[in-house]
């Protein structure tokens, strides 16, 4: 089965898996079966391709959220959370020293390792900003990938 079938077999089991659970598309968590089979389905893809796929969300949720507006002052700090740590994806995390061992278990990935360099808001102290970046990032690799991952954050 190639990727493509893959992702329409999956969107038509998540459309029931919705519709028997009353989910609306917005509001839904992947039951652990369903997070199962996207992971097997995605077990062949190159963790290259999985942190590009989920930093470019993140980069977009940024400017989008950021257009026509000024930087937020409220500030703190966030990152994303991949629990447990294992895997072939967080494999290639450590060995591209992104990110570093979680409190209470897990690798914590920070908006700092997330955002790129040349990207206006990197340096942000914004905690609105950062959310918004870790949030995208974290959906990304549930949805798409199947993996256990929470975003957090703390004001500072």
């Amino acid at each position: 089965m190639d990727i493509g079938s893959a992702e329409k077999w999956l969107n038509k089991l998540m459309n029931q898996y919705n519709k028997h659970t009353n989910q609306t598309e917005g509001n839904q968590m992947l039951n652990e079966d369903v997070k199962k089979v996207v992971k097997f389905v995605n077990a062949k893809v190159d963790p290259t391709q999985i942190w590009h796929d989920a930093k470019d969300a993140a980069v977009q949720a940024v400017d989008e959220y950021m257009k026509d507006k000024e930087e937020p002052m409220y500030c703190g700090f966030a990152n994303v959370k991949i629990r447990p740590a294992r895997g072939k994806f967080v494999s290639w995390l450590k060995k591209q020293e992104i990110g570093d061992v979680a409190y209470n278990g897990g690798w914590r990935i920070s908006y700092y390792d997330i955002m790129p360099k040349s990207h206006q808001y990197r340096g942000t102290q914004s905690l609105d900003i950062k959310e918004v970046a870790c949030d995208a990032f974290a959906k990304v690799l549930e949805v798409q990938y199947g993996m256990n991952v929470i975003s957090e954050s703390r004001a500072d």
